[in-house]
């Protein structure tokens, strides 16, 4: 899938006062894109709110209209027509900017990555460590060339939310992917480690592009991503996760046993206390349980009368129910340093 596709449209309708100040912007965003762009409006996505921002720091009036960005082709007609000024979330690399003529193009405001996404448990913080293991990949992508180019076993998903899915099930060991992608769903879902891969042929920075008759419009654009780059735009891709594939919390020390119990925690346990085991309105907090891991084994044993806590006594070995306690626990440790 080509990173254009992914993104949101700006359009800047070039109103100008005498002194060449853009007076108004109209944003086409494509209504169903997250995290780039949405019509909800708790969740607009990080493409629409940095057009925001850089709307209010141009000190423009700003407008949405929707409009669907799946096809690239349809995308630049916008813009070589004359229906859009200024499009937002393209790649800045010379095999997508150098057939294009027509355009020129800004300053970059975030850099897409390619990370590995893979329980904290266990954590896979290279590709090294992907020796062995089922690797889920979208395909089509870069990431899924990576993997591909690499020889590493992997399975082939059609869109980001199977993706999201196989990880959540543990139908695959991890998973590569866009950092955008990976921080949209690390965000959502406690107990997942995100580690960039660092390789220099397939991370980009994304930028906007712009007519190339229209060089006041791209140096204000450029002017107030340089002034808002560590204030508000730090803040937007922070909050969408963005910034995940920077660094990570330290993983754990990884063991059979331990995997397996998170195996058996996700198919039997989470859908009551959570993904995260910090519970649920159906059921409570695991990471917050006082006992001992004797007192977390007769729990499960016997259930709890009165609750949704059935026994489990001989549907899961005392052994398995033991590594749970101490998965949990190990779980809380990382989580409270993410």
């Amino acid at each position: 899938m080509k990173a254009l596709r992914l993104a949101v449209v700006l359009l800047v309708i070039a109103t100008t006062s005498a002194h060449g100040e853009i007076r108004r912007i109209r944003v086409c965003a494509d209504p169903s894109n997250l995290p780039f762009s949405s019509q909800r409006t708790d969740e607009p996505g990080f493409e629409l709110e940095i057009a925001r921002a850089i709307a209010r720091a141009l000190g423009a009036e700003l407008s949405v209209h929707w409009f669907p960005t799946v096809r690239e082709v349809l995308t630049l007609r916008q813009l070589y027509d004359g229906q859009c000024d200024l499009l937002m979330g393209v790649p800045l690399t010379e095999r997508f900017t150098a057939d294009k003529p027509r355009l020129t193009f800004t300053a970059p405001y975030y850099a897409m990555r390619q990370v590995i996404v893979s329980p904290t448990l266990g954590a896979a913080r290279s590709l090294d460590d992907l020796r062995g293991k089922l690797v889920g990949v979208q395909a089509m992508t870069l990431s899924d060339q990576l993997v591909y180019e690499r020889g590493y076993n992997r399975k082939v998903y059609l869109n980001p939310a199977e993706l999201f899915t196989a990880l959540l099930d543990s139908q695959v060991h991890a998973a590569v992917m866009e950092s955008v992608f990976a921080g949209w769903f690390v965000r959502r879902n406690a107990g997942f480690h995100v580690a960039a891969i660092g390789d220099r042929q397939r991370d980009f920075e994304i930028g906007a592009a712009v007519r190339k008759t229209d060089t006041e419009l791209k140096n204000a654009v450029d002017r107030a991503i340089q002034e808002l780059s560590s204030t508000d735009l730090s803040a937007i891709t922070s909050r969408y996760g963005l910034d995940l594939a920077q660094a990570g919390p330290e993983a754990p020390p990884f063991t059979a046993e331990l995997r397996s119990a998170r195996s058996t925690y996700m198919t039997q346990c989470s859908q009551c206390h959570g993904i995260d085991a910090k519970g649920s309105p159906a059921a409570a907090s695991l990471q917050g349980f006082k006992g001992t891991e004797d007192d977390f084994l007769r729990v499960v044993q016997k259930g709890r009368p009165g609750t949704a806590m059935t026994p489990w006594k001989g549907l899961i070995s005392d052994d398995e129910i033991r590594n749970i306690a101490r998965f949990v626990k190990q779980l809380s440790t990382t989580s409270g340093r993410q």
